[in-house]
């Protein structure tokens, strides 16, 4: 970990493909599975290149932005309508880039099922004010999952909207009696305030 972030810093950044790599097969080489050990096969140089064109990407948003603001939202158009493509080859990557006893792992998920979960279920959840969030999270996963196989047996997501619902109201109560909390310790220092006012 020292090393590899001192050589990012070092570098400027370049070097974090390589630490990215040696991490991964660190944790892929360590990690057991009925006495056999997963591996990691990323090339450092495919991750720089991803990561360059994305920084890219990026800078030449905010530079067009700085000088046309008009042309800046047609560019955010283009990368929104683009990202969904985007992940789901980061997606083929980390797979195909995993291995367990010798055999790789894969992703065979279609480009309408990348947009479907990538940019049409987030629109749809932030026009309904997030109550289709939950929803929108599961077609994701399940897009995720059933599409990723180890060798030719795939995998299988056997999990119902009904669950992420029961999670989403779950950490709604809890931020509800957390800011209930809050509010309740600000209104008793209130209190207190005033009382060593009129004291």
């Amino acid at each position: 970990w020292i090393v590899n972030l001192a050589l990012s810093i070092i570098t400027l950044g370049i070097y974090s493909a390589w630490a990215k790599v040696r991490r991964l097969q660190y944790f892929y080489r360590n990690t057991t599975l009925m006495g056999y050990n997963f591996d990691y096969h990323g090339r450092p140089l495919a991750i720089l290149k991803g990561r360059v064109i994305g920084v890219g990407l990026i800078v030449l948003y905010n530079v067009v932005v700085a000088i046309n603001l008009m042309a800046g939202l047609m560019i955010f158009a283009v990368l929104v309508v683009v990202l969904p493509w985007l992940l789901l080859q980061s997606l083929r990557f980390k797979l195909f880039c995993s291995s367990y006893r010798g055999l790789r792992f894969s992703f065979t998920g279609s480009a309408v099922g990348a947009y479907q979960s990538f940019l049409m279920w987030p629109i749809l959840a932030y026009i309904s004010a997030g109550l289709l969030a939950p929803l929108a999270y599961q077609r994701f996963k399940s897009y995720q999952h059933n599409n990723g196989a180890f060798g030719t047996e795939p995998f299988k997501l056997n999990v119902g909207p009904g669950k992420f619902y029961g999670l989403f109201l779950k950490l709604l109560g809890l931020f509800i009696v957390l800011l209930m909390v809050f509010i309740g310790f600000g209104i008793s220092e209130g209190i207190f305030a005033g009382l060593e006012r009129v004291d």
